[in-house]
């Protein structure tokens, strides 16, 4: 019950009137040509809709609520003092295993709930472990995350110095890759910046 009264509050801390709502409500000159383009591929080419949902449980939130692999870069800092405070997982103590901290199910390794996107633009960094800091980056990750995880690189990234020393192992996670991201989407650099 506790939780269901957070997540009540929490959804009235949400106001739906963002250029897309008021587009869907009926004013069509409320979203700009290239915010148009960015919603037909968020809605279609791009897939990023089969996620990151507004109908049914999703509640207008862009997200499923689904736990999923998405191939995030594993940023493991060193625990102790002066370095991180959390002591990671597997036998380096450099992978988070996500949602199998929880359920304790080796098939739930390196999943994690799908983001809602409302107020996406205004994060300071992108994922469960903030392995992006900024949205486009974030972007393009999800159109190809086979070659975006295996050429992670946190300082190009921009993530903060304490968190560039160390990065898990990748194959383990890119082994369970959610099928909906397997493959390469291609987008021009014009169609990215319109989902942005």
């Amino acid at each position: 019950m506790f939780a269901q009264a957070i997540a009540e509050f929490e959804f009235t801390l949400v106001r739906a009137d963002a250029p897309i709502d008021q587009f869907a409500r009926g004013q069509h000159g409320a979203m700009s040509p290239a915010e148009k383009r960015g919603a037909l591929l968020f809605f279609g080419r791009a897939r990023c809709v089969a996620c990151h949902a507004v109908a049914g449980s999703a509640n207008e939130m862009f997200s499923d609520f689904s736990n999923r692999t998405l191939a995030v870069p594993q940023i493991a800092p060193f625990f102790g003092p002066g370095k991180g405070n959390t002591i990671f997982d597997g036998p380096g103590e450099e992978e988070d295993f996500g949602l199998a901290q929880v359920t304790g199910l080796a098939q739930d390794r390196y999943k994690f709930r799908t983001s809602p996107l409302r107020n996406v633009a205004l994060q300071p960094a992108f994922f469960h472990n903030g392995a992006f800091t900024r949205l486009r980056d974030a972007i393009v990750h999800h159109l190809d995350v086979e070659t975006s995880a295996r050429n992670y690189d946190p300082v190009a990234a921009g993530v903060d110095a304490d968190l560039t020393h160390r990065l898990g192992p990748i194959e383990p996670v890119l082994d369970r890759v959610d099928p909906i991201l397997a493959g390469t989407i291609s987008l021009t650099a014009d169609q990215i910046d319109n989902l942005v």
